[in-house]
């Protein structure tokens, strides 16, 4: 991590724009990646808020390298979560990792990877995470389980299920 990136105080998801968090402080410095960026550009666009943030470096946006991204994936595939994660879940829990930051969020999927990955995570608007969770997908007629992204049995042709398991 070079001397820039620990200026940095939180990572935030598209969460953190919905709430308003980023436009109530701006003592604070957060960071997001262009994929985040790109889902939320639209929020008090007329206002020009984001430009401010954008242009008294409260915010930054940085993308994560590619080994980071990868180790968010392998994370992702342990605890079944990759299908349910976005391009932008997946490199803003890549940014934090990268810059050893903790991370914004409320969404679950998001928050699960993240603590499994030993990231702090903060949430805005929900209780939070309280464990961490390893998804299985199984087929509830035969008992056989499958992939994360599998969704019919390939022995009986039934509609997968998921359940969760602590870890």
């Amino acid at each position: 991590m070079d001397s820039q990136d620990s200026v940095f105080r939180w990572a935030v998801d598209a969460g953190a724009f919905y709430t308003g968090l980023v436009f109530q402080s701006s003592a604070s410095r957060y960071c997001t990646t262009e994929s985040v960026f790109d889902e939320v550009k639209h929020i008090k666009k007329s206002q020009g808020a984001i430009e401010v943030l954008l242009e008294s470096n409260s915010l930054q946006i940085i993308n994560p390298d590619k080994k980071s991204i990868e180790k968010v994936f392998s994370a992702a595939r342990r605890t079944g979560d990759y299908p349910r994660l976005s391009e932008a879940d997946i490199s803003i829990i890549a940014l934090a990792l990268q810059l050893e930051v903790p991370l914004i969020t409320d969404d679950y999927a998001v928050a699960n990877v993240a603590t499994t990955m030993k990231i702090p995570v903060k949430s805005l608007a929900t209780r939070g995470i309280t464990h961490t969770i390893k998804w299985i997908t199984y087929c509830s007629a035969c008992g056989r389980t499958f992939g994360a992204t599998a969704k019919e049995c390939r022995l009986c042709g039934n509609t997968l299920r998921r359940k969760y398991k602590l870890i």
